[in-house]
């Protein structure tokens, strides 16, 4: 298989699997604490990534990591704590998760904007056209009548402001560093970051590991298919792919999410919210049509 069919194959997978996140994940944090998620959500994805490392002598073998990568992955690690911890809680106060996948489309806008000021890219018509759809659409989605801006930010929109800003960043320095680490190492070092931040908070929240039978088997499906499948694919596909490509194919991961929250929850987003979802995408891909990489 070529590399670039390969990259984008990644990338459909992320997208596809990242769509069951919102749906496993919600449906567990209505039964359990975000501390008790996390502590489980992230325990099995460990225990997935790990499993897949032993699928082969390649990956048996222990990567020897220097000083400076062993730095990356701590930065990262950092980085994935902050997103990925305001992802979730975006999700647990959120009605329709389909929502936050909306909104997760964000991220894009804040990769392209870090190109231009770290790397010295300049923006083209069509792409200025792509950032204010994108904008636009989030404030639609985001729109509460009689709301305030201090609500806003409290709220799940703004929870996912902060995500897909420090999403961002992770997308850019994994893209830096990916061909230096494997894809399977970047995931569980997420996983460890994320199960030592849901611990801390455990302890701190004094609660217990008592959850329900069917809040275990949202998790054990969502951890799966989310902390294992979606990471593995993002990281591949960034391995053969530019993030550009990528971020086009997963930009739809919200249309996904809409159908799986109707099957699974019976709800479906107000008109005005659909609306902005599909400019949210559409932004997306005028942003990046114009990049040839």
């Amino acid at each position: 298989m070529k590399p670039e069919i390969r990259g984008y194959g990644y990338a459909f997978l992320a997208t596809t699997a990242g769509s069951t996140v919102y749906i496993f994940s919600k449906a567990a944090l209505n039964e359990v604490s975000l501390a008790q998620f996390g502590v489980y959500w992230f325990t099995m994805a460990i225990l997935w990534n790990s499993l897949f490392t032993l699928r082969s002598a390649e990956h048996r073998r222990l990567p020897k990591l220097s000083g400076n990568m062993i730095k990356v992955l701590i930065t990262i690690g950092l980085i994935e704590l902050v997103a990925t911890g305001s992802f979730y809680m975006a999700i647990s106060i959120s009605e329709n998760p389909s929502i936050p996948s909306f909104l997760r489309n964000l991220e894009y806008i804040f990769v392209t904007l870090m190109g231009v000021i770290l790397l010295g890219e300049r923006f083209v018509g069509i792409q200025k056209i792509g950032v204010v759809l994108t904008f636009a659409g989030a404030m639609v989605i985001s729109y509460q009548k009689g709301g305030t801006p201090a609500s806003y930010l409290s709220g799940s929109a703004g929870l996912m402001l902060v995500s897909t800003l420090f999403y961002g960043i992770r997308t850019i320095t994994v893209k830096k560093n990916i061909q230096r680490v494997s894809p399977t190492i970047l995931a569980i070092n997420r996983a460890i970051f994320l199960l030592g931040m849901a611990t801390v908070l455990l302890l701190v929240w004094q609660q217990n590991l008592k959850i329900p039978g069917s809040a275990l088997l949202n998790i054990m499906a969502g951890s799966f298919l989310g902390p294992f499948l979606t990471s593995l694919g993002q990281y591949s596909a960034l391995k053969y792919i530019p993030a550009s490509r990528a971020a086009i194919i997963q930009s739809s991961t919200a249309l996904f999410v809409v159908l799986g929250v109707f099957i699974y929850f019976g709800r479906l987003p107000m008109l005005y919210q659909v609306i902005g979802g599909l400019l949210t995408v559409a932004g997306v891909i005028l942003l990046f049509k114009a990049k040839r990489n």
